[in-house]
């Protein structure tokens, strides 16, 4: 059986191999507390705020996923039209980030009689992911896009990027 004094002395000559290399320890030791510290705030998925909280993970709903926007008017459903500028799309996307959450209870009478646009947001298959299709309500007077079972007021930046949008697309559907 060891004694305390023998683990002492055991430990200390361990440690007196590290004075060897005292420059690898402590870049070691430092490197770990970086991480430690900034590991979590830079691993938060933050692409889509506030739309993370919709059960979609932001590896699937992100920017860069999103390639093609299709649309239909609530005045004119049987004319449906696209876009496929991915810059403007990204834009968008980022400006939808600064989406504040509505309640579920304000506005929602107030939006059965508005005018709607119904967009599509379409992800290009991949080998990450395949693809698929994202609905999302846009109430054009109010300011409010519904994702999901969910509603989000948009801010100016994002009025102004979906109404570039809808000036610029390309009748038909894509292909």
């Amino acid at each position: 059986m060891l004694s305390f004094s023998s683990i002492v002395f055991s430990w200390r000559m361990r440690l007196s191999r590290l004075k060897n290399h005292k420059i690898a320890l402590s870049i070691g030791v430092m490197l770990v507390i970086a991480i430690s510290l900034l590991g979590p705030s830079v691993y938060q998925e933050s692409w889509l705020d506030p739309f993370s909280t919709l059960n979609i993970p932001n590896r699937e709903l992100r920017p860069h996923a999103i390639n093609k926007l299709g649309i239909l008017n609530s005045d004119d459903p049987f004319h449906p039209y696209y876009y496929t500028d991915e810059g403007k799309i990204r834009d968008l996307m980022r400006n939808l980030q600064r989406a504040t959450v509505l309640s579920s209870e304000q506005d929602l009478a107030a939006l059965d009689n508005q005018k709607k646009q119904y967009f599509t947001l379409h992800r290009a298959p991949s080998r990450y992911h395949a693809e698929e299709d994202y609905t999302l309500q846009y109430y054009p007077a109010k300011s409010i896009v519904r994702f999901g079972q969910h509603m989000f007021r948009i801010n100016e930046s994002t009025v102004y990027a979906f109404s570039q949008i809808t000036e610029n697309m390309t009748s038909g559907w894509w292909k």
